[in-house]
């Protein structure tokens, strides 16, 4: 009795081997058949007997097994993709019909053959499978990125990035096309980590030249902690370095400069900017913005303090700045609103002066200054109000025009205004 069970041991393997083997042979011959046939059962026979070979400590490291396995589940994924697409009978643009197909067909019987073929080229030392293998992968990386595209393009940014990543790492560190997508849209979808990953790797390889170190240092900056805030400022100095005539990474550092009220610094790099870029309109109400505040400085509650010397000079920049931005670009809200409010604050702060006059006819004279600041006030505020209608701040601005120039008329309306 012992030896016949030792027998029966040690043939057992053997036995369990040998059926399995078969299921890598049944599986290869369903796969057949469902190519001559197209008959779904075909396929559903081949995936179940390829999945019992996968799972086999004696079959699952063979090539074929994982070659059968991932032409198999290419195959799902392929009849999936097909069936999705036909059900769209009602949309004849054909581009348009792919592209929902993609979008409706779940990737992953994809992943699962990728990983498959993948396991096979490692198993495949000799290269006996490398005309089964090779195109497959080139399908599945198309597959992968057609996937990506189509989700992204209706705005589902994060199912879209796993097959942008599976592209990429298909395709590997060569294809710069696919990771400018992993990029942007780890980006867009907030997934700063990932963002940054990718746009390191874009700065590594010299993909996107000033544009990826400008994306960085807004990644690092929308992660909004200190530490990030440091990461960023880094960031931008090697960027300025790299390229130090960039005008986009010029005006990010401009932006610090601004935070970091180093009004100095920010002037140089704005007039180096508008000489750069003399019908950007934006440049200009920066710009301006910042002659203004020189002009009119607030202390650390935003009351404002003691005019400089040059208050008047400063207050002319700054006008001249907003009159150029809004010739650029008559209906920009935010150059007529500053232009408008620089009139109102000039006028109240001559208004406060002839306050402190007992001389009748003096008062009268400062009192006419302040006036014309209102008037001129009122039709650039008039006209923002017109572009931005709800704006609060601005109806604000104008009830004080009003009121001050006795428009009772207007008064009364802009009050109701502010009702609703």
């Amino acid at each position: 009795m012992k030896k016949i069970t030792l027998l029966l041991i040690a043939i057992m393997p053997f036995i369990s081997g040998h059926a399995q083997n078969g299921k890598v042979i049944s599986a290869n011959r369903f796969y057949q058949d469902y190519n001559d046939t197209k008959e779904i059962g075909s396929l559903i026979k081949a995936k179940d007997a390829i999945d019992l070979a996968n799972d086999n400590a004696d079959t699952k490291d063979e090539t074929k097994t994982q070659v059968y396995r991932g032409q198999i589940y290419l195959a799902i994924f392929d009849y999936n993709l097909r069936n999705e697409t036909e059900k769209l009978v009602s949309i004849t643009d054909p581009n348009k019909k792919t592209l929902l197909g993609y979008q409706n067909t779940s990737p992953l019987e994809l992943d699962t053959a990728y990983r498959a073929f993948s396991k096979a080229h490692k198993l495949d030392e000799k290269g006996k499978f490398k005309t089964d293998i090779d195109p497959s992968i080139a399908r599945i990386a198309a597959h992968f990125e057609n996937k990506a595209i189509a989700d992204y393009n209706a705005k589902k940014i994060n199912d879209a990035l796993p097959s942008f990543e599976m592209a990429y790492e298909i395709k590997g560190a060569k294809d710069s096309t696919t990771l400018g997508y992993c990029a942007l849209v780890a980006d867009r979808s907030n997934n700063y980590e990932k963002a940054i990953i990718y746009y390191r790797k874009m700065i590594d390889n010299k993909q996107g030249r000033a544009t990826s170190y400008s994306s960085l240092v807004n990644v690092y900056l929308n992660k909004k902690t200190a530490a990030d805030t440091v990461m960023a400022k880094d960031v931008l100095k090697q960027a300025r370095v790299a390229y130090p005539n960039d005008i986009t990474l010029l005006i990010t550092e401009t932006n610090f400069y601004l935070a970091e009220n180093k009004s100095t610094d920010a002037m140089k790099n704005l007039n180096v900017a508008i000489a750069a870029k003399p019908t950007d309109a934006n440049l200009y109400i920066v710009r301006g913005n910042l002659y203004d505040n020189i002009a009119n400085p607030k202390d650390a509650n935003g009351n404002f303090i003691e005019q400089p010397a040059d208050f008047e000079d400063k207050l002319k920049l700054a006008e001249s700045d907003y009159k150029k931005s809004i010739e650029l670009k008559p209906d920009y809200f935010d150059a007529l609103y500053s232009l408008g409010v620089l009139y109102v604050n000039y006028g109240v702060s001559i208004n406060k002066q002839a306050d402190k006059i007992t001389d009748q006819k003096k008062y009268d004279a400062v009192n006419s200054k302040s006036i014309d600041e209102f008037n001129k006030a009122l039709p650039v505020l008039e006209k923002a109000l017109s572009v931005r209608p709800k704006d609060r701040n601005t109806m604000i601005a104008l009830k004080q025009i009003y009121a001050r120039l006795g428009l009772k008329e207007k008064l009364d309306d802009i009050t109701e205004k502010m009702k609703k």
